[in-house]
C-alpha cells in the first residue's frame, strides 16, 4: 500500500519538474535559450523577411585624436528593426550621410574630402563611415550620422596633445660676435603643443638670413662697401640646418659663426615639414617660427684713414680751414665704432693747438675752453672721429700731426703753419 501511495507522489514531481524545463526554455523578451539571440525571438519566431525601421549606433563614440590625426575607431551605425530580429531584407544601399561641422573644431572623411560623406547599409544593415582624420582646431564636437531610419551623434574631440602648436625661443634673442669669430649660443627653441606641453621628436629648420639693409654710413652695401652683407654660417659654411627636439621638446642649431661683414641680421627656427615622424603630417604654415636678431661687431681697429684735410695750411695764429678727422676700419675693413683715437701735435717747433672745451657744470654754458697739443675722441657710429679746432702756433714752418688708436697704423696730417 505505500508503494501504491508513493506513485502518485512520484508522478507529480515529474510533472513539476517538465513544467519548469518549458519555462527555462524562454528568455524575457521571447528569446530561445537554445538559439542565444538577446533582444529577440528565436529564428522560428521572427518572420522570414525582417526590414529596417530603425537606426543605433555600433562603434566609434567618444573618442579623440591629436589635430591632423586620423581617429583609432570607425565611425559605424547599423540598420535595425525595433522587434530585435536580425535584419533580412530592404537594407541594402540604404544611404546614410554622416556630417561634421562645417568650421571650427572638425575633420574630414577620406573618401569625400570634405566634412561630410555618403555611404550605403550592406545587406545586413551595417554601415562604416570612410577614415575620419581631425583638422587643426582643438576642440569638442559632434558628428551626425542620418538616414531614413532616424538619426545618431557621434561625440569627438580634436585635442592639441602632442601635436607642435608654439615655438619658444631657448636661447637668447639677441646676441654678438666679433666678425669672423663664434657665437656664444647656438639657436635653440622649445616645441610645445597647445596645451604647453613639450613635443619630441618634431623637425625644426633653422635659417640665417644675410642683411639687406642700406648702409647708414654711405657705404654701397655691407659695412666695407664691397657688395656683400652681414651674416653668419652653420658648421661647414651652410646657411640653414636642421634639427629635432629632444625629450624635453628642444631643437638645438650646430653653432654659428660671423662672417666678415658688420651688422645686424636675422636669424629663424620653423617647424619642418617632415622628418617629425607622428608630427610629419602637421602644417608648418599654421606654426609661427620663433625670431633671432643676431649682430656681427667690427673688429679691433686695424687702420686710421685721414680725411680731407690730410694735407693744408693755415697763417700763423689762425685756425685751420678743415677739422682734422680720421675713419677707423678693422682688418675686413669694417669701419669700427666708439674707438678712442688720440690726435697729438708735435711739442716744440711749427705746431699747433687744440681747443678743447672743458665739461661745465652749468647747461647754459659750454665749459671753459683750454688749448691742448694731444686730443682724444671716440668714433661715431660709422667709425669716424673729427678732432677738435686746430690753431696754428706762432713759429712758421711745416710739420706732422699723428691720429693713432690701439694698435692701428697711424694716420698723418701733413700741415704748414704760413708766416704772416
Amino acid at each position: 500500500m505505500s508503494w501504491v501511495r508513493g506513485r502518485p507522489r512520484a508522478l507529480a514531481m515529474l510533472a513539476a519538474a517538465g513544467a519548469l524545463g518549458a519555462a527555462a526554455s524562454t528568455l524575457p523578451g521571447g528569446a530561445s535559450a537554445a538559439s542565444g539571440e538577446p533582444g529577440g525571438g528565436s529564428s522560428s519566431n521572427c518572420p522570414a523577411a525582417t526590414t529596417p525601421n530603425a537606426m543605433t549606433l555600433v562603434a566609434g563614440t567618444p573618442q579623440s585624436a591629436t589635430l591632423n590625426s586620423a581617429y583609432a575607431s570607425g565611425l559605424q551605425v547599423a540598420l535595425t528593426n525595433s522587434d530585435g530580429c536580425a535584419v533580412t531584407s530592404g537594407a541594402a544601399g540604404v544611404a546614410v550621410t554622416f556630417t561634421a561641422p562645417a568650421s571650427g573644431a572638425s575633420g574630414v572623411f577620406s573618401a569625400s574630402a570634405t566634412n561630410t560623406v555618403t555611404v550605403g547599409a550592406d545587406s545586413s544593415g551595417d554601415v562604416m563611415a570612410p577614415t575620419f582624420t581631425a583638422n587643426a582646431i582643438a576642440g569638442s564636437y559632434t558628428v551626425t550620422a542620418s538616414s531614413a531610419y532616424g538619426t545618431v551623434t557621434f561625440a569627438l574631440t580634436n585635442t592639441a596633445a602632442g601635436t607642435p602648436a608654439r615655438l619658444v625661443a631657448v636661447s637668447s634673442l639677441r646676441q654678438t660676435a666679433t666678425v669672423t669669430g663664434a657665437y656664444r649660443q647656438a639657436l635653440a627653441v622649445q616645441v610645445l603643443d597647445g596645451d604647453g606641453n613639450p613635443v619630441a621628436g618634431a623637425s625644426v629648420t633653422f635659417t640665417l638670413t644675410a642683411s639687406t639693409a642700406t648702409s647708414a654710413c654711405g657705404t654701397s652695401s655691407g659695412a666695407s662697401g664691397t657688395g656683400s652683407s652681414a651674416g653668419a654660417s652653420f658648421a661647414g659654411g651652410a646657411s640653414a640646418a636642421s634639427a629635432t627636439s629632444n625629450a624635453d621638446g628642444v631643437a638645438t642649431s650646430p653653432a654659428l659663426s660671423a662672417n666678415g661683414e658688420a651688422g645686424a641680421f636675422t636669424a629663424s627656427a620653423s617647424l619642418g615639414s617632415s622628418g617629425g615622424g607622428e608630427h610629419a603630417s602637421t602644417s608648418s604654415s599654421s606654426v609661427p617660427p620663433a625670431l633671432f636678431t643676431l649682430t656681427n661687431l667690427a673688429g679691433a681697429p686695424a687702420k686710421l684713414t685721414p680725411g680731407v684735410g690730410a694735407t693744408q695750411s693755415a697763417r700763423v695764429g689762425a685756425r685751420f680751414p678743415v677739422s682734422l678727422a680720421v675713419t677707423a676700419t678693422d682688418a675686413q675693413g669694417n669701419r669700427v665704432p666708439n674707438t678712442l683715437v688720440s690726435f697729438a701735435a708735435p711739442a716744440a717747433g711749427p705746431s699747433g693747438r687744440f681747443t678743447v672745451r672743458l665739461a661745465s657744470r652749468s647747461r647754459q654754458h659750454g665749459g671753459r675752453a683750454r688749448q691742448t697739443r694731444v686730443a682724444s675722441v671716440r668714433t661715431n657710429a660709422c667709425g669716424i672721429a673729427v678732432a677738435p679746432t686746430l690753431t696754428a702756433n706762432a713759429q712758421p714752418g711745416g710739420y706732422v700731426v699723428k691720429a693713432r688708436a690701439g694698435h692701428a697704423r697711424a694716420a698723418a696730417f701733413a700741415l704748414v703753419n704760413e708766416a704772416p
